[in-house]
């Protein structure tokens, strides 16, 4: 789903492995994961990603969206460009973050290694590794653009410059030294096929496979880099729902009749999407570059099948596939972890098309949860959604009722507006030894997250004596225990 328009179409050598390792085993949120090709790549195998989309006008600040990333305890975040206030929100977070060099900067890219490199010292360069830089994800489903940049150019010549500005980026990391750390790559959505069904029958379009896929997919493979695919089952449902039953689409196997093809059976349309593109990589000599499910997820309001119970049934169905250990993979590449983003943090008001492209998010701009979600394994486990949910508890000893004090997500506070009311709360009552370096609450290393642990802790002590949980603004209460791995927001 293209970031800007939906599915409508949607020189000084930097040396930082040392820093990296340093990082990778103070968080320890980075695995190395070894796929059926022997090649490596750097995702975390107990929590799914999320995507962070900005098409909007109504929306927290960065610092408050990065809260409730970590409150859904993601592992990983794609945004759809490389701001600045987005990445410096990030940092410390522990969190792999993917950036993205825009459609419209390919083909200065594509033509200049300087423009590459300028790219990366501006964009890479000033954040990592605080910031956990994983990823450059060079265009967003460029292959199914019709037009590219603002001067008219056709979708072919777009095409063409893909792979060369992806080489270029790609050289610029190796000049840093961070060919190895940082992957390159670009997303394809499910129309750079021209037969996906049954999967085995996956080839990509003519006008594509030999021009683009070869060359894009030797890149890929020679740098150890992985393709990343937008998935949508509910597209795909929706456009021969007749044909198909909504259980396969939502990842429901009881009661699904499996689909054979080859040997292999498919129990939900998931899988039969991704090994499409398998097998159409296959076709083209590249059996086994990795693959990631860098879009998916399912609306919660607009055409038929849009609904929030629907969305909650299939995004905790993904959660639990994705995250099954040992891992699930595909009929077509069994027992292989697939890492999955989510789509997506918010609802988007400005997204163009019908109601549904603004209707994919966790949570409404207000920072409010759509339904309760959690895309990490070391939570409680996700059962199969039977009913609206209701907010977790993040310790399971809240009673209901509680209430917990943190930063408002729509609070507009700026940083030392903030700063002083965390020291306020820690000097006036609030225990906040807990977010003292090498404490249980220390980390993730935000002011946001601080300040919510601050704010809490003071009013649980002082609420008795008339305490409020305001700070001139900055605070809300909430009903969601905060709490997460070790760190246990008190409750009285």
């Amino acid at each position: 789903m293209a970031a800007c328009g939906g599915h409508e179409r949607r020189l000084m050598a930097v040396k930082v492995p040392f820093l990296y390792a340093v990082l990778v085993a103070a968080f320890g949120r980075l695995v190395a994961v070894f796929t059926d090709s022997g090649q490596t790549s750097h995702f975390n195998t107990n929590a799914v990603g999320i995507n962070y989309g900005r098409v909007a006008d109504n929306l927290p600040p960065p610092s408050v969206a990065v809260g409730l990333i970590q409150q859904l305890k993601a592992g990983s975040v794609k945004i759809y460009d490389a701001d600045a206030q987005v990445l410096r929100a990030l940092a410390g977070t522990g969190l792999q973050v993917v950036i993205t060099v825009h459609n419209e900067d390919i083909a200065n890219i594509s033509s200049s290694p300087l423009l590459a490199d300028q790219w990366i010292q501006q964009n890479v360069l000033p954040y990592y590794p605080s910031t956990l830089i994983s990823t450059i994800m060079v265009g967003n489903e460029v292959l199914s653009t019709s037009s590219f940049g603002n001067d008219g150019q056709g979708a072919a010549e777009a095409q063409a410059l893909l792979v060369p500005a992806m080489t270029n980026i790609q050289s610029a990391l190796e000049d840093h030294n961070l060919g190895a750390s940082i992957k390159v790559t670009t997303s394809l959505a499910m129309d750079v096929l021209s037969s996906s069904y049954p999967p085995s029958a996956g080839a990509f379009r003519e006008d594509i496979s030999a021009m683009v896929m070869q060359p894009m997919l030797e890149l890929i493979s020679r740098t150890n880099s992985y393709i990343f695919l937008d998935v949508y089952p509910y597209f795909a449902w929706i456009s021969n729902s007749e044909n198909v039953s909504l259980d396969y689409a939502l990842l429901d196997a009881v009661g699904v009749t499996g689909i054979e093809d080859q040997g292999l059976t498919y129990t939900n349309m998931l899988d039969a999407q991704v090994d499409a593109v398998v097998a159409a990589m296959e076709k083209v000599g590249f059996p086994n570059v990795t693959v990631v499910i860098s879009e998916t997820g399912w609306p919660t309001g607009g055409q038929s099948g849009a609904s929030v119970a629907n969305a909650a049934r299939y995004n905790q169905n993904l959660v639990r596939k994705a995250l099954a250990s040992p891992p699930a993979g595909t009929p077509r590449r069994p027992n292989t972890f697939i890492p999955v983003f989510v789509f997506a943090l918010f609802n988007e008001d400005k997204k163009p098309g019908p109601v549904t492209e603004r209707n994919w998010g966790l949570f409404y701009p207000d920072g409010s949860p759509v339904y309760s979600i959690v895309l990490s394994a070391d939570d409680s486990p996700v059962s199969r959604y039977t009913q609206p949910a209701v907010p977790s508890e993040g310790n399971g000893s809240a009673p209901a009722g509680t209430q917990w004090c943190v930063v408002s997500p729509v609070a507009q506070v700026e940083e030392g507006s903030l700063q002083a009311a965390l020291d306020y709360a820690c000097a006036a009552g609030g225990d906040c030894s807990m977010i003292e370096p090498n404490q249980p609450c220390y980390l993730p290393d935000t002011l946001v997250s601080h300040a919510s642990y601050a704010f809490n802790s003071y009013w649980q002590r002082s609420k008795a004596k008339g305490a409020t949980c305001n700070f001139n603004g900055a605070a809300t209460f909430t009903t969601s225990d905060p709490s997460f791995s070790g760190c246990i927001f008190e409750h009285t």
